[in-house]
């Protein structure tokens, strides 16, 4: 056994600091793909998670350890712990670096994590003590990633059943809200914006309550439910997410909304769902849930808004756009969008039209605020006080593009998330600044987008090069097809800086500049704390 050896002190404390290193960094890419073998698949077809694949743990190590095993004679105790120290030591030396270098990842430190963590440790220290063999403990450094991976399969079953129990709970809790008016919201992107517009514009009469944030889960909204009390409000305001198909509709069977919104359907999320349809279907199932007497809402210029519109039993279908079709009910007639404020005017289905001087920023908000005034006008409020409500919508919505300055640099901060057309749309607000500012893109590129991928990144490198001066491609993933997409012609720079560190150097230069920074996707965490964005 080697329990009983006195070297084995020295090789425990290693191999635990080691596990803990290893266990964390897996647990948090885990984490980050919200414990799901189908976004982690699509990650792994990554250069990004090829990356991780070749790093250090996953697999310069375990050629040095199959190495080892195979060619050096390993034939005393005191050999193995040896050669064992040496690997354990330098699994040590390598998360302290990353550590000193502020690259070091764990997981945020939930019940789940935390279990996840203390059973993938457990599982490794109980499979040692059966065997109590050294060479046991070697093969267990070559599979962290497999029992790790295996506690997240396992995790599954307990997670279920918790998971149906809560939305259960969350179903039956919402059946005592008989006068409820529940509204969902769902689409590839514009749904959080369209809650918070739904929320201000609403609440000048209406007593209503959201789901906060990004919240939109099946189990993320049964918590929110079961966490508040619902009763005493008029309105609540439903964000519908999905990442596969039945998971909108399982939301719907728990809230039973009675308004249905879609506000777009594009390629995001494309290498989940499989194809644009697939996608269509899955956000179609908010819609095919309202019922005969509720009202459907969706885009008039998105063909996959409209396209199975015939299929639903609603009988009270609104559409908004800039279409001119003459049954458009809610069309945008006009914008004026600068970088201080946008004016919009709607003309609705009977010719009144609805005119807002607001302190947004986009063009693109039109399309956002449209189905909160089609609502409105559905809970009878009228054209004057949506037109006041609007004069106050909120600037800082969570997720939507805001812009502040950075000492002499002025950012734009669009990090939320990215897709083709919120990519397009802050583009148009870059192209508002001055010609005689630099203009700089930074971006990790747009995710999930299926095979459609390297057609729709060369398309924005096209316009980006119409727009900005510089382009900083922050992830090897898609430097290739925006580099590929710059039209010479327009002498755009682009460079690539997939190490933190580089890129936090990079933004400091720009500080003292007169340049203005769109920041396109999610950046690193060490690049918004140096903003003042975390």
């Amino acid at each position: 056994m080697i329990f009983t050896n006195p070297l084995f002190f020295y090789i425990g404390v290693l191999w635990l600091i080691s596990a803990f290193f290893e266990y964390s960094r897996y647990c948090y890419i885990w984490q980050l793909k919200e414990y799901r073998f189908d976004i982690f698949s699509d990650f792994l077809s990554t250069k990004q998670g090829k990356e991780f694949v070749y790093h250090y743990p996953v697999m310069l190590r375990s050629l040095c350890i199959i190495l080892l095993f195979f060619l050096l004679p390993i034939n005393t105790f005191t050999t193995a712990f040896y050669i064992l120290f040496v690997i354990l030591l330098a699994d040590v030396f390598v998360g302290v670096t990353h550590v000193y270098k502020k690259r070091f990842r764990r997981p945020t430190l939930t019940i789940k994590a935390m279990s996840i963590l203390l059973g993938s440790l457990t599982l490794e220290v109980g499979i040692v003590w059966f065997f109590g063999d050294i060479e046991v403990l070697l093969l267990l450094l070559l599979l962290r990633f497999v029992i790790l991976s295996t506690v997240v399969f396992l995790s599954y079953v307990p997670t279920k059943i918790l998971k149906r129990c809560i939305i259960f709970l969350a179903k039956r809790k919402m059946l005592g809200y008989k006068k409820l008016l529940v509204i969902g919201v769902t689409g590839s992107y514009g749904k959080t914006s369209v809650k918070e517009f739904l929320d201000h514009i609403l609440s000048c009469n209406k007593n209503v309550i959201k789901t906060p944030k990004n919240i939109n889960t099946d189990i993320g909204i049964a918590k929110f439910i079961l966490q508040h009390d619902l009763s005493g409000h008029d309105v609540f305001v439903c964000e519908m997410g999905a990442y596969k198909m039945g998971e909108i509709a399982i939301v719907c069977d728990m809230v039973k909304p009675l308004v249905g919104i879609l506000t777009a359907i594009n390629d995001q999320h494309a290498s989940l769902f499989g194809s644009i349809e697939q996608t269509q279907q899955a956000k179609y199932e908010l819609l095919r849930a309202i019922p005969e007497d509720g009202l459907v809402i969706t885009n008039a210029d998105n063909p996959y808004c409209v396209g199975l519109v015939h299929t639903l039993s609603c009988k009270n279908i609104q559409t908004f756009g800039t279409s001119e079709s003459v049954d458009i009910s809610c069309r945008i007639v006009k914008i004026d969008s600068t970088l201080k404020y946008t004016k919009f005017v709607w003309e609705l289905a009977d010719k009144k039209e609805v005119k807002m001087h607001t302190r947004i920023i986009g063009a693109h908000h039109a399309f956002n605020i449209a189905p909160a005034i089609l609502v409105a006008r559905y809970l009878n409020i009228s054209i004057a006080e949506i037109e006041k409500q609007g004069t106050s919508l909120p600037v800082a919505v969570h997720g939507s593009l805001s812009i502040f300055p950075y000492g002499n640099a002025t950012i734009v901060n669009d990090s939320y998330n990215s897709n083709p057309n919120g990519f397009r749309s802050a583009l148009d607000v870059l192209a508002k600044f001055p010609t005689d500012k630099r203009r700089i893109v930074i971006t990790r590129g747009m995710l999930e987008l299926g095979s459609r991928s390297d057609i729709l990144h060369e398309e924005i490198g096209g316009e980006i090069s119409f727009v900005a001066d510089g382009l900083v491609v922050i992830t090897k993933d898609f430097f290739a097809p925006l580099q590929r997409g710059i039209v010479e012609k327009y002498h755009t720079q682009v460079s690539l800086k997939d190490n933190p560190q580089d890129l936090l150097a990079y933004i400091k230069s720009l500080k003292e500049k007169d340049v203005v920074i769109l920041l396109e996707n999610r950046m690193p965490v060490s690049v918004m704390k140096e903003l003042g964005v975390v």
